[in-house]
């Protein structure tokens, strides 16, 4: 399976990208783990290759915990997301959102190691399993990444992750790899959050093949480097909770729904065009002036080469809509 982009396609939902997520950098130096020189200088170049992955510009400001390697409280307009890494790699990441529900992911560790912040704000959990680290990076989206970086071709390709997800919470596939996670009850759907679809990159930053299969209540990551792959390899599981829900149309869709958007006379029908099911239900509530906001926000971004993103808030309710350079 070829790695996936995260834009988003009409019709499929992702969270602000992740638990899909204003940059606030942690600043100084990395922090110290059991007075171990060589595993603080593990961990400080794991971090700088899985940074180089992944940027540094969305990390999240992280500071101490008890119980924790580090802990970030994320505010937005959301409300606030806290994302906590486990102290040990046999622990697992916990994200809780404004009303105390919780969504955490185990890490798929072999070996009991203890995490370190390194680099700009990046938890590094080394040789947790064979030819393997893990990393944990909150996000100022309110999001969490959980990383893998295989370090020779002697690591397994295939990771697996335990969810423990909210009471009666489920994740649906969103048709780009990557789940949505949502719970459905008498008033309607909320959409919680989401997994996102997963991507890979070798040390030469080109993508590597690489997909998910949910095997019970384990998140299964497959990685299929080619045989000219430079390791390491870098993976991200990214998952976003409590933070809202953004739907994203690149200028190709912005100009393939043009006419279909501006001739929409109802609710419901622009709900049916762009937005998934799971979250219609929201959706279908909005006013006919929103509806007008929409449209003129579509005529814009595909008069003018733009993309367009529609976010609903936590509950599934539409927020607002905004074109932008692409």
């Amino acid at each position: 399976m070829a790695i996936r982009s995260r834009k988003m396609r009409s019709g499929i939902l992702a969270a602000t990208s992740a638990v899909t997520t204003a940059s606030v950098l942690i600043a100084g130096s990395p922090a110290m783990a059991d007075g171990n020189s060589t595993t603080n200088k593990a961990a400080a170049a794991s971090a700088r290759t899985v940074e180089r992955a992944t940027g540094t510009t969305d990390l999240a400001a992280v500071n101490n915990a008890p119980g924790t390697a580090a802990h970030a409280r994320i505010e937005g307009s959301f409300g606030h997301v806290s994302v906590s890494a486990p102290s040990r790699s046999n622990g697992k990441v916990t994200a809780t959102a404004a009303d105390g529900s919780t969504f955490k992911i185990g890490l798929p560790e072999t070996a009991e190691v203890t995490g370190t912040k390194a680099g700009a704000g990046t938890v590094v959990y080394p040789d947790a399993a064979k030819a393997t680290d893990f990393a944990v990076q909150p996000t100022s989206d309110g999001g969490t990444r959980t990383l893998i970086t295989l370090k020779d071709s002697s690591a397994s390709h295939t990771s697996s992750f335990a969810l423990e997800l909210p009471e009666g919470a489920a994740l649906t596939p969103d048709g780009e790899g990557g789940y949505i996670l949502a719970k459905q009850s008498d008033t309607g759907t909320a959409v919680l959050g989401s997994i996102e679809a997963p991507w890979a990159k070798d040390a030469n930053g080109k993508p590597v093949a690489t997909e998910y299969r949910l095997d019970g209540n384990n998140l299964v990551q497959t990685v299929a480097p080619e045989s000219d792959a430079a390791y390491p390899i870098v993976a991200d599981p990214k998952v976003s909770f409590g933070t809202g829900v953004y739907i994203k149309f690149n200028k190709a869709e912005v100009k393939g729904l043009k006419s279909k958007v501006a001739y929409t006379s109802s609710a419901s029908a622009l709900c049916g065009l762009l937005i998934n099911p799971v979250a219609a239900v929201g959706c279908a509530g909005i006013s006919q002036a929103i509806l007008t906001n929409i449209q003129n926000v579509w005529a814009y971004a595909a008069a003018n080469k733009r993309c367009v993103e529609i976010k609903m808030t936590y509950s599934g309710f539409y927020s607002h809509a905004k074109h932008y350079k692409c």
